[in-house]
Formats: structure tokens, sequence, C-alpha cells
């Protein structure tokens, strides 16, 4: 949670200090009217321009938190990446084992010139539905 006041807290507090400052400069203006007047016209200066750097400064920040949402946007997209192409990897990996697995148990020569069993046919079902349920995730 932020230390920092509301906005309306903040732009209260200031508004208090111009009124503040509005009110000495009237008492000034009593005593010494042409010091009190160009008193003004220099505080008068600094508030305008306080308050432009203020709307600027307000820009900027909300420029970089939309930078810093599209960075986060970016980054997550780019993790989602990696991951898909890890797990395509895997399948590529998972597809590859089973074709080998299924010429080497094919070009054994106990089963050249006799049928292949049918264990070995659910054996070779049973590893691709594995390979193939990885592959999935």
């Amino acid at each position: 949670m932020s230390r920092r006041p509301t906005r309306t807290v903040r732009e209260q507090a200031r508004a208090d200090r111009r009124d503040r400052i509005d009110i000495l400069l009237a008492r000034y203006a009593r005593h010494a009217p042409a010091e009190a007047a160009l008193l003004r016209s220099l505080v008068e200066a600094e508030i305008t321009e306080g308050d432009r750097f203020r709307r600027e400064a307000g820009g900027q920040q909300a420029a970089v938190r939309r930078e810093q949402q599209r960075v986060a946007a970016a980054e997550a997209a780019i993790v989602e990446a990696e991951q898909r192409a890890e797990a395509a990897e895997q399948a590529l990996d998972a597809c590859a084992y089973r074709d080998r697995l299924a010429e080497e148990l094919l070009d054994r020569p106990t089963l050249l010139g006799n049928p292949r069993p049918a264990s070995l046919d659910r054996l070779l079902d049973h590893v691709a539905e594995q390979l193939d349920h990885r592959a999935q995730q």
C-alpha cells in the first residue's frame, strides 16, 4: 500500500498553501504595494510553471506505466512461446523415439517371416498412446 496521500488530499493541501500565500501577499501589499505587486507576479509565475511541470510529469508517468504494461505483456508472451517451443521439442523427441522403437521391434530377426504377435501390437499401441499423451501436455 502506498504511503503517498491521495490526489485530492495533495490538491487540497496545494490549494490551502496558495490561499495562505495570497493572504500573506495581501498583508504585505498594505505596507509596500509596489514590492508586493512584483512579488505577487513572481509567485504567480512560479505557481503557473509548477502546474505545467506537474501536468507534464503526470503525462510522463502515465507513459511509463503504459510502457511497463507493454513490457510485462511482451515478457509473458515470450515465456508462453518458450513453453510452447519446449513442449513441441518434447513432442518431436517423443515421436522420434516412438519411430525408432517401432523400427527396432519390427527389424528383430525373430520376427522376420513370422506374423507379428498381438502382444507386440498392443505394446506399440501403448507406447504410442503414452508418447502422444506426453506430447499433448
